[in-house]
C-alpha cells in the first residue's frame, strides 16, 4: 500500500479534508527555500571577523565564539523543541523560527551597541535550531516515498546556501560594511516564512 503524507492528500491534523491539497512541487520549493536559509546568517559571520574586529575593538579570539554560540544554542534548544510543536503545531513552529530568524538578523546588525551583536547571534542558533528539527521531519512525512531524493535536494540547497553566504561576505562587506554583509541572510529567512506562509492554512 502507498503511503501518503497528510498534506498531500487534502488532511488536516484533525483528519479534516481540505479543499485545496498542496502539490509535491510546491511542498518541496517551500523545503528548499527554508533550507537556503537555515546557515546563511552563521557562515556570513566568519570572513568578516577582521572587519568586525577593526570596528568594535574586540579580539578575534573573542569574536571567534560568534561561530560557537550558535551551536550551544543547538544543543540546549533541539531538546525542546517538541513542545513548541506540541504548542503550535508543526507548520507554524517553522514559520515562527523563520520569522524569529529574520528579526535575530536584523537585530544583531544593529548600530550603536556591541551586545546586539552577541544577543542576535544566539537568538539566531535558538530559530535555526527549530528548523535543523523540524526540516529533516517534514521532509519524512511529505515524501514518504522519496525521501532519499527529497534529502538529497535539502542537504544540497543547505550547503550551497551557506557556502554562498560565506563567499559574498567578504566582498559585500568591503563594499557596505559588515554589518549589511551579516544582515543580508534577512531576506532569505524572510523570503522562507513568506513562501511558508500557504502551509499553515493546511496543517
Amino acid at each position: 500500500m502507498t503511503t501518503t503524507s497528510p498534506v498531500e492528500t487534502g488532511l488536516n491534523d484533525q483528519g479534516t479534508t481540505l479543499s485545496r491539497p498542496m502539490s509535491a512541487t510546491f511542498l518541496l520549493i517551500t523545503v528548499l527555500v527554508v533550507a537556503a536559509s537555515l546557515r546563511a546568517s552563521i557562515t556570513s559571520v566568519g570572513p568578516v571577523l577582521s572587519l568586525i574586529a577593526a570596528d568594535t575593538h574586540h579580539s578575534k579570539s573573542l569574536l571567534g565564539l560568534l561561530g560557537a554560540i550558535p551551536l550551544a544554542a543547538f544543543a540546549i534548544v533541539s531538546p525542546l523543541v517538541h513542545f513548541l510543536v506540541r504548542r503550535f503545531g508543526t507548520e507554524r513552529a517553522v514559520l515562527l523560527a523563520l520569522i524569529v530568524l529574520t528579526g535575530a538578523t536584523v537585530l544583531r546588525s544593529i548600530p550603536g551597541w556591541d551586545g546586539w551583536l552577541w544577543i542576535g547571534t544566539a537568538i539566531i542558533g535558538a530559530a535555526i535550531a527549530v528548523g535543523n528539527v523540524l526540516l529533516p521531519t517534514i521532509v519524512k512525512r511529505d515524501f514518504p516515498n522519496r525521501v532519499a531524493a527529497a534529502t538529497g535536494a535539502y542537504v544540497s540547497v543547505l550547503s550551497g546556501f551557506a557556502a554562498l553566504a560565506s563567499g559574498i561576505a567578504l566582498p559585500l562587506g568591503n563594499q557596505f560594511g559588515w554589518r549589511i554583509a551579516i544582515g543580508s541572510g534577512a531576506i532569505l529567512s524572510l523570503i522562507g516564512a513568506i513562501v511558508w506562509l500557504p502551509r499553515l492554512q493546511h496543517q
